[in-house]
């Protein structure tokens, strides 16, 4: 009997240290805009595909640098630690060297959107990127850093993580 109790109060105190993470809201890859408000896919921006019946939009190759696409989230995220996740597939092939902004947050990149060394290719992989605010953000901007003619990594897509 102790030893049931005993293990049963690990497991729960072993439960409690995790901190569970909640899906806050995500858009699909192909959601993006352009910096006028159109679909950024609609206006030849982005392209899409189905790759393991899943569908993805990149950014073209055409994209100059500095360009970007945004993706606005239906709800505000409150203020505080959070993570942006984008879920990529990882081709294994080369793709232009985007960063990651909050729309009307700092002018620096919370970081890249690069897929993390080790991934497998031909699989789906996600990037995340944390963020800690002090105020409510609503407004995620993928932006290409290089010059390269390149496209952007496949985003299946954006999801905002609360921790």
């Amino acid at each position: 009997m102790k030893k049931t109790l005993l293990v049963s109060a690990l497991f729960f105190a072993s439960a409690f240290c995790l901190q569970a993470e909640t899906v806050h809201q995500t858009s699909p890859g192909a959601a993006a805009y352009k910096g006028d408000g159109s679909n950024a896919v609609k206006s030849g921006l982005m392209e899409t595909k189905t790759i393991k019946d899943v569908a993805v939009a990149r950014v073209a190759g055409s994209m100059s640098q500095w360009g970007f696409v945004t993706y606005w989230m239906g709800l505000r995220t409150p203020p505080g630690a959070s993570v942006v996740r984008v879920r990529v597939f990882n081709t294994g092939e080369p793709a232009a060297g985007y960063a990651v902004y909050i729309s009307g947050g700092s002018k620096d990149s919370l970081g890249k959107l690069d897929i993390p060394a080790g991934s497998p290719a031909n699989s789906f992989v996600n990037i995340d990127i944390p963020v800690s605010l002090e105020k409510e953000w609503s407004g995620i901007v993928i932006k290409k850093t290089t010059k390269d003619q390149l496209p952007g990594p496949w985003i299946e897509s954006v999801s905002v993580v609360l921790n």
